[in-house]
């Protein structure tokens, strides 16, 4: 039997094809993993609602880890288990710095997502979240509020330069990472999914070695190395591949080309079935 116990798994450009579709390799593995009592936990920056759909498609009972790592509450629950939210004064000095910029961001507080106004940018991400943002106006009135996290959106290279400027700029008191190429997010700095995974993996007695993350992004790095095997899929920036312990043939697939090799493999062990970094790109 695989070792493989618990597996945390990004959605977009994960699990999710480009069109927000699972495939049906993928739906397979996962049931498979889950009848050989193998937890399955998502993963991903987006709210615990969004991701919600997704889990309930897919009959997992287990914790969501959502907001990029801030949250882990399990499918049915009003509370979190964790949840760790910005500090009220640096918060609402990053919201004074973008709205003097005119930098372009949605701003999560309590389970909703609010934005000054509803551009192409909030239009854009209700499509591709579900999660529709209140328009606020000013999102100053909020200064005295911890939220859970700050988006900022706009062009790849703008959101490189923004990931370059803010990182340097508040180094350990917030974690800046860049979830898709449009958006580059600023949480606590605690909350990573790297962090989170752990914590679940505690909770759930998982010893970290017998556990597998996958993603495509920057946000999924840490968690990525964190996890006992880690998956960057075919989409990967090509650095971030190069950290990966598998990367799959099959882009829409990859999550349960994955768990097939080592998972569902009989006699297959992360020792036995692990390829070079990078392998299989």
């Amino acid at each position: 039997m695989s070792q493989i116990r618990l597996i945390a798994i990004d959605l977009d450009h994960t699990l999710l094809d480009a069109k927000r579709h699972i495939s049906e390799r993928n739906r397979r593995a996962l049931q498979e993993a889950a009848a050989r009592d193998v937890t399955i936990a998502i993963a991903t920056g987006r709210t615990h609602e969004s991701a919600l759909t997704y889990a309930l498609e897919l009959g997992i009972e287990a914790p969501i880890i959502s907001y990029n790592g801030a949250m882990i509450r399990r499918p049915h629950d009003d509370e979190p288990m964790r949840h760790l939210r910005l500090d009220a004064d640096l918060a609402a000095e990053i919201v004074e710095t973008l709205v003097h910029d005119m930098i372009d961001f949605l701003y999560f507080l309590n389970g909703n997502v609010y934005a000054a106004k509803f551009d192409r940018w909030a239009r854009r991400y209700q499509v591709r979240t579900g999660d529709r943002a209140i328009i606020a106006g000013d999102i100053r009135k909020f200064a005295g509020a911890q939220p859970t996290k700050i988006l900022m959106m706009g062009t790849p290279d703008a959101t490189r330069e923004r990931y370059e400027h803010f990182s340097a700029l508040y180094r350990d008191r917030v974690y800046c990472t860049i979830s898709l190429p449009e958006y580059m997010e600023i949480l606590n700095p605690e909350a990573t999914k790297a962090t989170a995974l752990r914590w679940l993996a505690h909770h759930l007695g998982v010893p970290i070695e017998q556990t597998m993350a996958l993603g495509d992004s920057l946000n999924d790095l840490e968690m990525v190395n964190a996890a006992g095997i880690g998956v960057f899929m075919p989409c990967a920036d090509e650095e971030l591949r190069a950290q990966a312990d598998f990367v799959p043939e099959d882009q829409d697939g990859g999550v349960g080309e994955s768990i097939e090799r080592f998972v569902l493999q009989a006699g297959a062990t992360p020792a036995a079935a692990a390829v070079s970094p990078g392998g299989g790109d």
